[in-house]
């Protein structure tokens, strides 16, 4: 895992008030960052064009083309009027190397690269109608785009401008790891993510609590070392089945393939219509409750059935779809030993019954970090937040997973993740271990696929759980 954090310019003062940096070092490092990540990726000799601010963002990339003016054709443009103090620095020393100063210009083919460094991380609200027209024309352009930090139009806590955002292929983040790259809104801006450092080991720059980005690095996949074992060890994972039985069927499968000892669905029709088509594994059964269940996931297909839920409110538990619509979710979210699993908009009816607020998806999505963080401060559940990068929040700390892609996006995906989150939760694994392992086993599962995006379904979900 590695800490995120909303706010880092708190890191860049102590460097300079507690540590004896000076910000002009900090900008040194900064731009080589910059300048060995275009080394790496462009040859010698091709023309870079930097878009520049007034700060010490736009300080960062006019040193940058200080550092590779002789060997790459470089110019900038200033957008912004009265420099602060480091940045009039840097371009001074930069028109003394012979880097270009250039009138704003219609169009950036010529270039091969263009270095975003206009606002950086202290950015909030709109963008001004003439730099918004200029990150446009950068858009449209072929060339290799870095941002430097953030790209210009994110804000630190992921919202985006209305008039748009500058779409990096790289963006060189300055020290500390910044929360808002890892929003939903920013996964198609941002590109690759490079963390710098800045001078001195990240353990002396940042402090205080933060946020964590999980990676695929951190998955723990279930164990079975020992030999002298039974199925029992493994845990029993009961799943609900509603008035749509696929929904069982999915998370049913998904939790025998991630490795629950035993699987089986309970009934809650009266009806047996529908569960003679189920086309499940042999070794899942059926059951009349849920006596025995070591773990029970309900909700995914769930409808208008009702059932009696206060014998599930002690085991531990994976809550999904319909049940956020349910009065009596709110007992659910006050239990330790439950995971909730809703989407943005199974998430706007939930924070409406548990009395956080009402809010429609478009807020919560421009919302994400500070709504999950506030449901979970306030609820013991453990809490994922669906979405391009799933947000896991328990005790108001929160844990982002990027690795998601778009072969996710269909329907019956997130009942596979019920399934497997419930297979950890079977077998013995904490709710936020559960929820943690759960996601990073279901977004590596797309990632190893092999066909086509638009060809992905739940089934090859479950079938990749065989070789993570």
């Amino acid at each position: 895992m590695k800490r995120l954090y909303t706010n880092t310019a708190k890191f860049d003062k102590n460097a300079v008030d507690a540590l004896g940096f000076s910000e002009l070092v900090l900008q040194e490092n900064a731009a080589r960052a910059v300048a060995d990540l275009v080394r790496k990726e462009l040859k010698i000799g091709t023309k870079i064009l930097a878009l520049c601010g007034k700060g010490n963002n736009a300080s960062d990339a006019i040193a940058t083309l200080r550092m590779l003016s002789g060997e790459y054709e470089c110019g900038l443009i200033l957008l912004q009027k009265e420099l602060n103090h480091n940045a009039q620095i840097q371009l001074n020393i930069a028109k003394n190397v012979g880097v270009n100063v250039l009138d704003s210009l219609s169009n950036f083919s010529e270039f091969d690269c263009i270095i975003d460094g206009i606002f950086g991380s202290g950015f909030c609200g709109e963008i001004g109608e003439k730099i918004a027209k200029i990150i446009k024309i950068a858009n449209s352009c072929s060339a290799l785009k870095i941002a430097v930090d953030i790209p210009s139009g994110i804000s630190e806590n992921g919202a985006v401008a209305i008039n748009g955002a500058f779409r990096a292929d790289f963006t060189v983040c300055m020290g500390a790891l910044k929360l808002g790259l890892y929003a939903d809104a920013a996964k198609d801006l941002v590109g690759q993510i490079v963390q710098a450092n800045l001078g001195l080991n990240e353990s002396k720059f940042s402090f205080d609590d933060s946020d964590f980005l999980v990676l695929l690095d951190d998955l723990i996949l279930p164990s079975r070392d020992i030999e002298n074992v039974n199925k029992g060890d493994f845990g029993h994972a009961f799943i609900a089945c509603g008035q749509m039985s696929g929904a069982a069927q999915i998370a049913a499968n998904s939790a025998l393939r991630m490795g629950a000892g035993r699987v089986s669905i309970v009934n809650l029709t009266k009806s047996i219509q529908g569960l003679s088509s189920l086309n499940l594994d042999p070794q899942i059964m059926l059951k009349s409750s849920f006596d025995g269940a070591d773990a029970v996931a309900f909700g995914m297909g769930l409808g208008e059935v009702e059932f009696d839920f206060m014998n599930l409110l002690k085991k531990p538990c994976v809550v999904d779809a319909d049940a956020f619509y349910k009065p009596w979710i709110c007992e659910f979210a006050r239990s330790n030993t439950a995971i909730l699993t809703p989407h943005p908009k199974e998430f706007s009816s939930l924070l409406k019954i548990c009395e956080i607020g009402e809010f429609d998806v478009g807020q919560i999505q421009n919302n994400r970090f500070e709504l999950a963080r506030k449901f979970s401060s306030k609820f013991l559940a453990t809490l994922i937040l669906k979405g391009a990068n799933p947000i896991i929040a328990q005790n108001g700390v929160l844990y982002i997973a990027p690795q998601g892609n778009a072969k996710l996006a269909v329907g019956g995906s997130g009942d596979a993740l019920s399934g497997i989150i419930l297979a950890y939760l079977a077998g013995g694994f904490s709710p936020l271990n559960s929820a943690i392992n759960g996601v990073l086993a279901h977004q590596k599962s797309a990632q190893i696929y092999k066909g086509n995006n638009y060809s992905f379904t739940p089934n090859d979900i479950i079938e990749g759980l065989k070789w993570l």
